[in-house]
């Protein structure tokens, strides 16, 4: 039996809608046999997505950084993680990100197994289905994702901007 690669040409994936973001899956987990899932994430400047700190008990993610600059922040480590550097998160280990620049960024997004993805679709529809109401209002909702997901979350790291590293 002989294999065949998986091609992805540019413009071509599903996205999903995040304001003045977007994310790009480029391959999913059912493309790669549950393998893992390729994401491309478009990031507006001054993004600040949830500062809860999270994590994912199923997977790890790589995030490659395309262009731009994007802020990490772990329980021990702030790191401003400019083009071409690779950020690995294993399973359990909690982070929060931002762009807090007034430029655009880019992240490639690696999650290994393959599912997550789904995630951000789920996320998409709920906010789809309640047009004009409040995030706050729809936490109840998004909150059931995160335990569907496997999305963990943990108090609080630190006040400080200032990068450890």
């Amino acid at each position: 039996m002989k294999s065949e690669p998986l091609i992805v040409e540019p413009g071509v994936g599903v996205t999903v809608p995040m304001g003045a973001s977007s994310l790009t899956i480029k391959l999913d987990a059912q493309a790669t046999g549950g393998g893992l899932a390729v994401l491309d994430y478009d990031i507006a400047p001054d993004f600040l997505p949830p500062q809860r700190p999270h994590g994912h008990s199923r997977e790890s993610q790589t995030i490659y950084v395309l262009q731009g600059e994007i802020r990490f922040d772990f329980e021990n480590r702030t790191v401003d993680a400019i083009e071409g550097t690779v950020v690995h998160i294993p399973e359990g280990c909690s982070f929060t990100w931002r762009n807090s620049t007034s430029n655009r960024a880019r992240m490639l997004y690696v999650f290994v197994p393959g599912g997550l993805e789904k995630f951000f679709v789920d996320v998409q529809n709920i906010y789809a289905e309640h047009p004009g109401v409040l995030p706050a209002d729809i936490a109840p909702l998004v909150a059931e994702l995160w335990a569907q997901y496997g999305i963990f979350s943990e108090g609080q790291f630190r006040e400080s901007d200032e990068p450890v590293d």
